[in-house]
């Protein structure tokens, strides 16, 4: 018997130069970015060395190198600086929850042939993600948290990678004319690099806590306009999750994301933000120990109208009062006696359909259920 849980977490980061008002932490992210930190500092994960970027919140690196003779200027100084920002509430929506930011800051100036370069670097991080406001199952949200750190730590360590080592930024820097900007690309805005180091990170973490991570790319040419169906993986391939687990998963590049399972296949759908990336999904697998057994307890009634619901035989009413009786007798849990419902999913009635032919358990269609109240799809 499954049990599903779904969460989509997409983490934005800025890192083109801009200038605002800093804002100070809250007490609250600084004890858990100071928590955080610590812990992920001893973790025993393979990851990048991002020492040097660390090494920015306590005092200034100043890295100072040479042009060549026929270069435009002669000499490149950049400090760098990072400290923790306040968590902008307005960078949160119904779409998507944002984890956190790594922003570069830079002044520049040029004289004399030679480029100062100032940075004051601000990273953020969402304190309801941290604090589980977000309703992730406990045994991935730890996972998640270092995840989101380390990913906003390489932002800013791939970028002062660029700055110490790189030929090609030195030599663009370097041959900088007046009016052109400095490139900050180095910064992985596009997660080339990031999304590979932070899956190889994930997935060792995933591993040690007896579960098992399975990463999925969909390009635009297995979409239909952007919008796809597609298999990521089946439950023949792991046995050892097959009777009792639990599904999370998280997505970059991809709106609308829903994962219904047909047997033992699961499938994902959605839609591709820009379709000329890749969308990412990470699905993580663990064994739920607590797995209820809801088989049964569901009056046969309950599935059949659900069935004549995602036929359009019933109106929507009929299906919120099966619902309602599934709360009244906690088999699903809410704050709420009835329900109100916003928007309805389109992957609801496709999920209703797949309980009422037999496709997927009991378990797994109330797990989806309770996702829609842990969102506040359902109230």
């Amino acid at each position: 018997m499954k049990y599903v849980q779904v969460f989509s977490i997409l983490l934005i980061v800025n890192i083109i130069p801009a200038y605002a008002l800093y804002e100070s932490p809250t007490n609250e992210e600084k004890i858990n970015f100071d928590q955080l930190l610590a812990q992920f500092q001893t973790v025993d994960a393979p990851k990048k060395d991002v020492s040097d970027v660390i090494g920015t919140f306590q005092k200034p690196m100043i890295n100072t190198f040479f042009c060549n003779l026929h270069d435009t200027d002669n000499q490149i100084i950049t400090i760098v600086n990072t400290k923790l920002a306040k968590f902008d509430e307005n960078t949160t929506n119904q779409d998507l929850i944002t984890g956190g930011s790594y922003t570069w800051h830079c002044s520049e100036t040029m004289q004399n042939g030679k480029i100062s370069l100032n940075c004051n670097n601000e990273l953020r991080i969402n304190p309801e993600v941290i604090s589980n406001d977000t309703q992730i199952d406990p045994q991935l949200h730890n996972i998640e948290n270092l995840v989101i750190l380390y990913h906003e730590l390489l932002h800013g360590q791939l970028m002062i990678d660029a700055i110490k080592s790189s030929p090609v930024w030195q030599q663009e820097t370097c041959n900088l004319q007046p009016g052109q900007n400095i490139d900050y690309s180095f910064a992985d805005p596009d997660h080339k690099i990031i999304n590979y180091l932070q899956t190889q990170f994930a997935s060792a973490l995933v591993d040690k806590a007896g579960g098992k991570m399975i990463t999925k790319e969909i390009s635009s040419d297995e979409t239909n306009n952007g919008t796809f169906t597609i298999k990521v993986f089946s439950f023949d391939d792991y046995p050892i999750f097959e009777n009792s687990s639990k599904i999370t998963f998280r997505t970059n590049n991809i709106s609308e994301n829903s994962f219904f399972q047909v047997k033992n296949d699961v499938f994902l759908s959605g839609h591709l933000k820009d379709h000329a990336k890749l969308g990412i999904a990470w699905f993580y697998l663990f064994n739920n120990e607590k797995t209820q057994n809801v088989t049964e307890s569901i009056p046969l009634w309950i599935k059949q109208v659900a069935g004549q619901w995602s036929n359009g035989n019933v109106q929507d009413g009929y299906f919120y009062s099966a619902i309602d009786y599934l709360m009244e007798h906690n088999m699903i849990s809410s704050n709420n006696e009835k329900i109100t419902i916003s928007t309805m999913p389109h992957w609801l009635q496709k999920s209703a359909h797949l309980w009422f032919t037999g496709e997927i358990d009991d378990s797994t269609f109330v797990s989806s259920i309770q996702y829609m109240i842990s969102s506040g799809i359902i109230h």
